[in-house]
């Protein structure tokens, strides 16, 4: 049988919800978005070189947090990115997940390309990604 991302994700996801990051957040860890008021570590399994005897892919960890509202005077406000809440939840995140190696199965992930925040669409949320690059060595 051929591992896939979403297989291994679901390591990923048992690693994330077994450590402080499950608890630190004000949402959830999980694999798709429902409650954008929250703080959410969400999984998006990505593509898996097909065949070989070592195969390459990307799982990416997006982390999610609500903006500041900063009142402006006059009843209205701006949002601001939440800086310190996505550098610390993403800090403690590479700290779980950083270089693993998962005996007996034959794939191991680092911590690849770190993005800056993205601002979420008709949303008052910035997001940062992290990808954990796969090597899988068929068995």
């Amino acid at each position: 049988m051929m591992l896939t991302t979403e297989e291994i994700a679901t390591r990923v996801y048992q690693m994330l919800q077994e450590s402080e990051v499950s608890t630190m957040i004000s949402g959830v860890i999980d694999y798709e978005r429902n409650d954008y008021t929250k703080e959410d570590v969400i999984i998006v399994p990505h593509t898996i070189d097909g065949e070989g005897s070592v195969r390459f892919g990307q799982i990416n960890i997006n982390i999610h947090v609500p903006d500041i509202p900063k009142p402006m005077g006059k009843g209205k406000s701006v949002h601001r990115i939440n800086f310190p809440r996505l550098i610390e939840i993403r800090a403690k995140v590479i700290e779980v997940l950083q270089n693993h190696y998962e005996v007996g199965k034959g794939y191991n992930w680092n911590v690849g390309r770190l993005n800056p925040p993205i601002k979420e669409q008709n949303h008052d949320e910035h997001f940062v990604s992290l990808a954990l690059e796969l090597t899988v060595r068929n068995k």
